[in-house]
């Protein structure tokens, strides 16, 4: 190649004047980028990331609540097996308040458990559906997004994450001393799409394995749901199937009346009136004092 044609493709991709000042900026020997320039970056940063990260925010809660609901479709399944292996009659769900802690009974389907004070996985072990090999996977009975740990007996925390979630609703083999309906039999649900088997508990609610929900037109909670999932709670139903509801309220169990805590708005009184739906009714209802 001559001289010429050299200097032709040498013109042909020389970069423009001002980009190499601005690469002679960058190599120190001239003016670079100005803070103006800094800050617009800066800027552009910032808001992509106020738009990206609680779109993040909202799939990261999407997903959880999906492994959650897995979690709760094992527990049902196992429920359903668990029946058909004894004639028809669901696990037992059983418990008492015992030195001052409510704790499932070492004959029901969970052990001998208290969710805030259970510091390891033997009372699940215990349980009716893990020892019958129902369900041999400890990781199933706790909500990935449950980030709740152990109480160590004295008001302190321990550095462990809690084992359980999850609870039975107490309309299927629970506490008779309770005003609910209870129930030993999958024949005796007249509605099995419409009742209610396991749910996601809220942290400052859950204590043994046991939810009890007063029914209409009670206003109080008793025991509360978790909405750790965006404000979404997560269920599983008698006929099999498991939902993930949309609470219209915010699940909260820090101003408690009683051992109860009163539905706090409309809304809440909304999701309360939501799940009344999905227990057995009781008859001659009376409101506790």
């Amino acid at each position: 190649m001559n001289g010429k044609g050299i200097r032709g493709l040498t013109e042909r991709f020389a970069l423009p004047p001002q980009a190499c000042r601005r690469m002679r900026g960058l190599s120190g020997t001239g003016v670079g980028f100005t803070l103006v320039e800094l800050l617009v970056v800066i800027a552009v940063i910032a808001i992509l990331a106020a738009l990206l990260l609680p779109a993040l925010s909202r799939a990261k809660a999407r997903a959880s609540g999906a492994v959650c609901a897995n979690n709760l479709h094992q527990l049902q399944l196992c429920w359903q097996m668990y029946a058909d292996d004894h004639q028809g009659f669901v696990p037992p769900n059983y418990s008492l308040f015992t030195n001052g802690i409510w704790r499932s009974t070492p004959d029901s389907w969970i052990g001998n458990s208290s969710a805030p004070y259970d510091t390891n996985f033997v009372p699940i072990q215990t349980g009716l559906l893990f020892q019958y090999d129902y369900n041999r996977t400890v990781a199933s009975y706790h909500c990935p997004a449950d980030k709740s740990r152990v109480f160590n007996g004295h008001g302190g925390l321990l550095p462990m994450p809690r084992t359980r979630s999850y609870s039975m609703n107490g309309n299927l083999g629970g506490r008779t001393s309770e005003v609910q309906t209870v129930v030993y039999r999958v024949a005796d649900i007249p509605a099995p799409s419409q009742l209610f088997v396991f749910v996601d508990e809220n942290e400052d609610s859950i204590d043994d394995a046991h939810f009890l929900v007063w029914p209409t037109p009670d206003d109080r909670w008793v025991n509360l749901p978790a909405d750790r999932h965006g404000q979404c709670g997560v269920l599983s139903f008698a006929d099999g199937h498991a939902r993930v509801w949309r609470w219209r309220w915010p699940k909260q169990f820090k101003k408690k009346q009683s051992y109860w805590k009163r539905a706090e708005n409309a809304a809440d009184l909304g999701d309360l009136r939501r799940l009344q739906g999905v227990i057995l009714p009781v008859e001659n209802y009376r409101p506790q004092p």
